[in-house]
């Protein structure tokens, strides 16, 4: 996704807030019928507090940016120094390329981790436009590799590592097109949909019926929901199996994409890369 100036709509993480009433507790309770371990979700909620806005925090911005007391954001930082994961400096710390590790795992299992890039280069050069792989997560996107067109003289707002919501991304919808009806229905029930721009699809049923059709057709688009003038394209990405583990996107600015181009090009070339990604997963 593109545009001249990065917008504050587009964050690079969503905070994961946790219960207050957990800030001074280290036991593992019971929640939603399952072990919950507390302590563990706050030391997540850590790492999710830092992104581009927030490279680096002293002890008191960690723990208003998670609602945690500032005793256990303390306990906190200084565990994830011990372990590798953060580095301190004149009392403020900031997050170590250890963290990488954690994705790293995932997407190893998935057979993503050194697959992507060669393919995501030869598609953003061959459509001229901006390609991404994301998975998802929850009910958000994780933009997990991307390559942008050689001379590129335009900003592109996407990163490794962006979150975005998947009712109203176009990687989004393609990933919950693969889910089972009656999961997808609960999941946007529960889901808070945020009007990004004007053109944002807040409506639960027209979304479902777009996330339908996307299940039909087999991509799904973004058309300036999430910022003006940027349109996205997404096809799903398949196991030989079958299953669907990521979505292969290209992103545009809006108006330089009509009807024609879509069905001409970028659909095509889109369609092309997802299957040869997928051919060779294991």
């Amino acid at each position: 996704m593109l545009a001249r100036t990065p917008s504050r709509q587009l964050r690079a993480h969503s905070l994961w807030i946790v219960d207050t009433n957990m800030a001074n507790s280290t036991s593992t309770v019971e929640r939603d019928g399952q072990k919950f371990v507390s302590g563990l979700a706050r030391g997540l909620a850590v790492i999710e507090a830092f992104g581009p806005d927030r490279r680096s925090m002293n002890i008191a911005e960690v723990a208003a940016a998670t609602h945690l007391d500032r005793a256990v954001a303390r306990r906190l930082l200084h565990t994830l120094v011990d372990l590798g994961f953060a580095v301190v400096e004149n009392k403020r710390f900031e997050l170590t390329s250890s963290v990488l590790r954690l994705g790293y795992t995932y997407l190893a299992s998935l057979g993503l981790d050194s697959t992507l890039q060669p393919y995501l280069d030869r598609l953003s050069k061959t459509v001229g436009e901006a390609a991404s792989v994301s998975v998802l997560s929850g009910t958000d996107v994780i933009f997990i590799a991307r390559a942008e067109p050689p001379g590129a003289g335009i900003a592109y707002v996407i990163k490794t590592g962006l979150k975005l919501p998947a009712f109203s991304s176009s990687s989004g919808r393609v990933l919950l097109a693969a889910k089972p009806e009656q999961e997808l229905v609960g999941l946007i029930q529960k889901t808070r949909i945020e009007a990004r721009t004007p053109k944002t699809i807040t409506d639960r049923k027209q979304i479902l019926k777009i996330i339908e059709e996307a299940r039909r057709s087999g991509y799904a688009v973004n058309n300036e929901e999430l910022e003006l003038n940027l349109f996205g394209l997404s096809v799903p990405i398949r196991k030989p199996n079958g299953r669907v583990v990521a979505a292969l996107n290209v992103n545009s600015q809006a108006h330089r994409v009509a009807a024609r181009r879509i069905n001409q090009d970028l659909l095509p070339a889109l369609r092309s890369c997802a299957q040869a990604i997928g051919g060779i997963l294991p």
